[in-house]
């Protein structure tokens, strides 16, 4: 079946409540899944990286669907379009995820990651358990720090060279995961109300254009929009302040220390790499 137009005739069978969103979204990744790589500018070396990216875009398709609008450009071009700039930032990732892991791994000449085996052994395996860490503290930190690029693997590796258990480490991995998930949805609950008190605003400003023949009343429309006026510049400086990464406070959280303690391991970690003419 052609790329041109059939998106579209979905789309419009789903307005038409023809079928529901779950089977038009799960219709639109079948038909990406069984469509030619350069249909869309997708390039990869076998059908299983291009599955591990489609299930990364899958759970972003509701929100692409939702923020479609008729008019602009067909359904078949919006989602080609929107495809192929996520491809690009799902490639990004995975190149921020390899440094991060290098970075974090092979800094071979700093003082608080040395890793080095003792001898060549020829089981990779066997290679990764017969590392000895100097700081181990420090790369516990780091892993932790970048936990959202780290990958099993690496996880499974750094865990033997700590003498920690990877499950153990795993949950708090899991655990930090869980806050940044609380972190976004107080970001969204909190973008969604500066967007009404935005609109609140406007509503004020367009009574305030008209002739308003009660002056009490106008007087208190003003105060009403100053007072939104504020409000929505305290909610937008929140809105700037909020971090999604992991911050000191969640790794003080995981580990069960206080949050002092982080702040001067960081510190001392963040020197090194700025004696090594390395960014963190």
């Amino acid at each position: 079946m052609g790329l041109e137009g059939y998106l579209s005739q979905l789309y419009k069978q789903y307005k038409a409540g023809a079928m529901t969103m779950r089977k038009f979204e799960a219709c639109i990744f079948k038909h990406i899944l069984d469509s030619r790589g350069n249909d869309y500018g997708l390039y990869f070396k076998c059908r299983s990286e291009r599955i591990d990216f489609l299930c990364w875009f899958y759970p972003r398709m509701h929100g692409i669907v939702e923020r479609y609008e008729q008019g602009y450009s067909s359904f078949d071009a919006y989602v080609a379009s929107t495809i192929r700039y996520s491809y690009r930032s799902y490639k990004e990732r995975k190149r921020r995820r390899s440094a991060s892991e290098n970075a974090c791994w092979n800094a071979s000449n700093m003082d608080m990651e040395v890793c080095y085996p003792e001898k060549i052994y020829e089981d990779e395996e066997e290679l990764y358990n017969k590392y000895t860490v100097k700081s181990p503290k420090h790369i516990l930190l780091v892993l932790l720090k970048s936990y959202y690029y780290v990958s099993d693997r690496l996880v499974n590796k750094v865990a033997s060279a700590l003498d920690m258990s990877p499950e153990v480490l795993g949950r708090m991995i899991d655990t930090l995961h869980g806050l940044q998930l609380e972190k976004i949805e107080r970001l969204n609950k909190l973008v969604s109300a500066t967007h009404c008190l935005y609109y609140r605003c406007l509503s004020y400003e367009r009574q305030l254009a008209n002739q308003i023949e009660n002056p009490q009343y106008h007087d208190l429309l003003l105060k009403r929009l100053e007072r939104s006026r504020q409000r929505l510049s305290n909610m937008r400086e929140r809105l700037k302040s909020i971090r999604i990464e992991a911050t000191n406070s969640d790794l003080a959280k995981v580990l069960g220390v206080p949050k002092g303690t982080i702040d001067s391991r960081m510190a001392v970690i963040k020197n090194k790499l700025s004696a090594n003419n390395l960014n963190f």
